[in-house]
């Protein structure tokens, strides 16, 4: 009987870095076994068909619920009762779906991304529900090269996250970056298989999603430079002490410089439709030819082909630069929050990436103009990559075949 397997991902918001996640989990699933029957779980599903019929009901008191979340939480200063509000929307918005989705299932993954955080997003509690909905069903759930994103002993959405990780069935949990403190603050069940691994979307290069003719733009003429966009509000919210009006500057600093040096460069954004519009205020700012914003792309393929098409980029969101340096695209790059740093950590990169103190226009645009960096280490992007698939493969084949 052929195994099926839940993957549990972003499958409809608009960072293209997220689907990328689960198209390359998938692939590994896939290429262990092609017959696997893997289920999508989307983490905030946006089709009609999920929101139509009785379900409108649990959308429409949601959004009352999200629409009263301020005021209320305003007039009811307290952290626990913050807690259990946000709870209990996210249940009735969508614990029903989560349910539905698990209930045939034999297996459920994670397909990488910050889904062990508390603080923004409200992931911690989508972690809750499925992982209870699949604990009522015996149903084993790995958590595949997952983004770890701080631990605090004091903050409840952090204490109730911890405790459905630590549920019996969770066999497996393996992180792209903070090891240490899944190990030591958040896993205390002693047979949970741990391990630091490489980002899924490091398989890329593999999955034939590279189409030649973008690959050759790079050797067709004139050194193309590809600026990624963000958020200029990205570093304070995850805790950096750049203003928003510090960012803007520093691309437009960026922007001019590249100009003295007459290089030929484009923005890009992941697909969000804010850094878009972020794109679109330095082009009519600037003065910039309609054509230096490429047109923002809505699939994984126009994305991938999108940073296969230059010789180099600067990297701002995370996936942008995973996209590059696992097609051998040369990558210099931002870092805005923790997982940033953990990525260049891992992959040897640190030395072309710049943090908020770092913010050197003059040397950014240099290295972008110069594209002399070294070749990255191989060795150490084989490793890691194996281990993604190593771990994944091995709770596919503890999977115990249910009846049915």
């Amino acid at each position: 009987m052929r195994t099926t397997i839940g993957v549990v991902g972003l499958l409809t918001n608009e960072n293209v870095g997220d689907y990328l996640l689960v198209e390359a989990s998938k692939y590994l699933l896939r290429a262990h076994d092609p017959d696997t029957v893997l289920v999508d779980i989307d983490v905030d599903p946006q089709n009609a068909s999920v929101r139509s019929g009785v379900r409108r009901l649990n959308f429409r008191a949601a959004a009352v619920m999200k629409a009263f979340q301020r005021p209320v939480l305003a007039l009811v200063r307290n952290d626990r009762f913050a807690y259990h509000y946000n709870a209990l929307y996210w249940k009735t918005k969508l614990g029903w779906y989560f349910t539905e989705r698990i209930k045939d299932l034999d297996a459920v993954v994670f397909t990488g991304g910050g889904f062990i955080k508390y603080k923004t997003q409200g992931l911690n509690y989508i972690d809750e529900l499925i992982l209870k909905a699949a604990r009522a069903r015996g149903i084993p759930v790995m958590m595949n090269a997952v983004g770890v994103e701080g631990y605090s002993e004091t903050d409840i959405r952090c204490q109730r996250l911890k405790k459905v990780l630590n549920y019996d069935n969770v066999k497996v949990i393996t992180t792209r970056d903070d090891i240490e403190t899944l190990d030591t603050c958040y896993v205390t069940k002693a047979d949970t298989v741990t391990e630091r691994v490489g980002d899924p979307v490091f398989w890329l290069g593999e999955m034939e999603i590279v189409d030649p003719a973008a690959a050759r733009q790079r050797t067709a003429g004139r050194q193309r430079i590809g600026i990624n966009l963000i958020n200029p509000q990205n570093f304070s919210v995850y805790g950096g002490d750049i203003s928003p009006d510090a960012v803007v500057n520093f691309y437009r600093n960026l922007i001019a410089e590249l100009r003295r040096l007459d290089a030929d460069f484009f923005l890009f954004s992941n697909g969000m439709s804010v850094d878009q519009s972020f794109g679109r205020s330095l082009v009519e700012t600037m003065n910039l030819r309609d054509d230096q914003l490429l047109h923002r792309p809505t699939t994984s393929a126009q994305f991938v082909n999108l940073v296969a098409g230059f010789d180099i980029i600067l990297s701002a969101r995370m996936h942008a630069g995973i996209t590059a340096y696992a097609i051998d695209v040369p990558v210099v790059g931002l870092i805005w929050g923790e997982k940033l740093a953990f990525l260049t950590e891992i992959t040897g990169l640190r030395d072309r990436y710049f943090d908020e103190h770092e913010l050197d226009f003059v040397e950014i645009a240099r290295l972008l103009v110069s594209n002399d960096l070294p070749e990255p280490d191989l060795g150490r992007r084989a490793e890691l990559r194996e281990r993604t698939r190593r771990r994944l493969v091995e709770f596919v084949e503890s999977i115990p075949r249910r009846k049915r």
